[in-house]
């Protein structure tokens, strides 16, 4: 699973990310700076990888010097920390067998670094720093996230009552862990908690939330919980960081809510008494911005990592490269934030880490973007994703050239879709011959007719020679099979339903507002006989004509 081997890493370096996101940062005693954040597929989804950078000048950032993965899951979220004993702890959290794992680096400034064994410290998800309290404890902020909150196949065994914030304890400097108690915030989100010390001997629990950010406190070492509350800081819903510095002011990294709406104006927090409130605070980065993590570093600074639009849950390379991608620190001291602006001779904003440019392997087409395959690639891969909805895929990928096809083109599309359904057929070379017609269409630039407004007009037109629905598709130039799927997808009934609620409209309007006799208004709606259009009616309305127009125009009076 953990991975240092060069060539091997050679396979996360930065051309074949598409996305990336969700950092954390560590310093070391002689400011070595390491970042980890993860990436892998298109999403987050089974296939995620960690992996980790590092830069001995605060400037220039490696390609992965590590990373983890494993075949069939995901590793996510990852965290690093530097323990009291100095040594560098590079975790992350796998699923679907839900649990969280570490590596652990002795020196972190040495010129070759060497890590541990894997460790697995405890069940489903942690992403934020532990927390050494007064007493020498470590604690551990690992979480089972609520149902519904699981973006993989995993936690679906437990009920919600096993579904908390939880502290993993140790006492032993990390050889061993207890899991402790844990906090159920109402409306909590994904959890993302962090702990913190009070000067009163309490231990609070913050938990990202829907509202913001949730609190719980513990008077028993973390054992058990009080019954979460808002703590009032606020937030969008998203990842935040807090810490007590040495100066024994409080810092929080959030979003600042009296100016952002979503996750924008990222900004750094102090506060002088115990977070009853914020007294300075200074603007990190007012763009789209999320997921920070912090490192004080023994020079004094504070190093804070966020993401910037990570280009992940898109569909297509278009909107992945619209994306900035980066992952970025600022370094800033007490000082600056107290002033509210950058003054310390080495501060610095929005450095970025690493920022991802075009992906190398786009050949590989790992959105499926319909327009990178070829005839045959687009046909087998509709066989083999949705074998029983292969033409309704095709019309939904190429409606305009379906619409400005020729009277031959269409005749010839038709006839391969009845092809298809004949036993027997080569289903593949006749998709190839489908898509290959539909492909060559040279399609207008100027707006095309809405293709339901003109078949309801032609139905409408007709109420009274009714049109077959082939004559319908000749009037309209389109393939009748194209025809029928984009009605029926647009309006959700069929064109002989709509062609039959259009006659029984006319009727009942004419029922209502005119003297005209059932068997005239029968024949001038296309019904025919009257007979027929009292058993059409009567089935439809539940009532005759006859009683619709008694009971209507009564009500009318």
């Amino acid at each position: 699973m953990f991975i240092t081997d060069k060539k091997q890493l050679e396979s996360y370096y930065t051309p074949k990310r598409i996305w990336q996101g969700v950092p954390g940062i560590e310093v070391t005693p002689k400011g070595r700076i390491f970042s980890a954040f993860y990436s892998g597929g298109t999403m987050e989804e089974i296939g995620n990888y960690v992996m980790l950078v590092k830069s001995d000048d605060g400037i220039n950032f490696s390609e992965p010097i590590a990373a983890a993965y494993l075949e069939n899951h995901r590793c996510y979220d990852p965290c690093l920390w530097i323990d009291p004993l100095k040594r560098l702890w590079f975790i992350w959290s796998c699923a679907p067998d839900p649990a969280v794992y570490a590596v652990i680096c002795d020196d972190p400034d040495a010129g070759e670094l060497t890590w541990s064994q894997e460790i697995r410290i405890g069940k489903d998800v942690m992403m934020n720093k532990p927390t050494v309290i007064s007493t020498g404890e470590w604690f551990f902020p690992i979480a089972v996230w609520h149902t519904g909150k699981t973006p993989g196949p995993f936690n679906t065994d437990k009920d919600d009552s096993d579904r908390r914030a939880f502290v993993y304890k140790s006492v032993d400097n990390g050889k061993s862990f207890v899991k402790h108690g844990g906090a159920s915030v109402k409306q909590r989100s994904f959890d993302e908690h962090m702990f913190l010390e009070l000067q009163d001997g309490r231990i609070a629990m913050y938990v990202r939330t829907y509202y913001g950010i949730g609190v719980s406190y513990s008077y028993d070492r973390g054992k058990t919980w009080t019954e979460g509350q808002d703590s009032g800081i606020g937030g969008p819903d998203s990842r935040f960081f807090i810490k007590r510095l040495k100066s024994g002011r409080i810092l929080l990294i959030n979003h600042d809510m009296s100016l952002a709406k979503r996750r924008t104006h990222l900004t750094a927090f102090l506060s002088e008494d115990e977070g009853k409130s914020w007294k300075y605070k200074l603007l990190l980065d007012e763009r789209y911005v999320s997921y920070p993590d912090a490192a004080v570093g023994d020079d004094g600074y504070i190093y804070i990592i966020y993401d910037r639009e990570r280009g992940g849950n898109l569909s297509s390379f278009d909107a992945v490269y619209s994306c900035a991608r980066e992952i970025l620190y600022s370094k800033i001291t007490e000082e600056d934030i107290i002033n509210g602006k950058v003054t310390s001779p080495d501060s610095r904003l929005c450095h970025i880490i690493s920022k991802l440019g075009k992906y190398e392997n786009e050949d590989e087409n790992p959105f499926n973007e319909i327009v990178k395959f070829s005839d045959k690639e687009l046909a087998q891969h509709l066989i083999k994703k949705f074998p029983d909805k292969i033409i309704e895929k095709i019309f939904d990928y190429y409606p305009i050239n379906c619409e400005y096809m020729s009277e031959i083109e269409t005749d010839r599309l038709d006839r391969l879709v009845k092809s298809l359904e004949k036993e027997g057929s080569d289903k593949e070379k006749t998709i190839i011959k489908m898509i290959s017609l539909i492909r060559s269409v040279s399609v207008k630039n100027d707006i095309h007719t809405p293709i339901v407004d003109k078949i309801k007009s032609i139905i409408e037109e007709n109420l009274v020679n009714e049109l077959s629905v082939a004559d319908i598709a000749k009037k309209t130039g389109v393939s009748l099979y194209y025809m029928m799927h984009i009605f029926k997808k647009t309006t959700g009934i069929t064109i002989l339903e709509y062609a039959r609620e259009a006659k029984l409209t006319r009727a009942k309007e004419a029922l209502i507002n005119s003297d005209t006799s059932i068997g005239t208004i029968a024949q001038e709606c296309g019904f025919g006989s009257s007979a027929y259009f009292s058993k059409v009616f009567s089935q439809s309305e539940g009532i005759s004509p006859s009683e619709y127009r008694r009971t209507l125009c009564h009500i009318e009076e």
